[in-house]
């Protein structure tokens, strides 16, 4: 899942509804998304907050708090992911 269908299936889709709702090209969309990786370190992030998450989980975290532990780890990485997108936005605006 951290390795294949987050980078591959789960990242992308979010730079492509952005590009849609802001109304910029999809391939825009796209190139945002690799500067991310490259420049902003978005994949990084993204294996060092989920793989320590679930290795915790799958091994300390009672069966009935997963749910839970998961969905605050999930709040994290979303205003995490928020920031990392909106710094991608913000040093295009000032190159402009």
């Amino acid at each position: 899942d951290n390795f294949i269908s987050a980078p591959l299936c789960w990242l992308p889709p979010a730079y492509l509804v952005k590009a849609a709702v802001y109304d910029y090209p999809l391939r825009e969309g796209l190139e945002k998304y690799v500067h991310d990786i490259k420049h902003n370190g978005l994949l990084h992030k993204y294996l060092s907050i989920w793989i320590p998450a679930q290795s915790v989980s799958f091994s300390v975290i009672p069966e009935h708090l997963r749910v839970l532990f998961m969905a605050s780890v999930s709040f994290f990485w979303f205003i995490l992911f928020s920031t990392v997108a909106s710094a991608s936005d913000a040093s295009e605006s000032e190159g402009n």
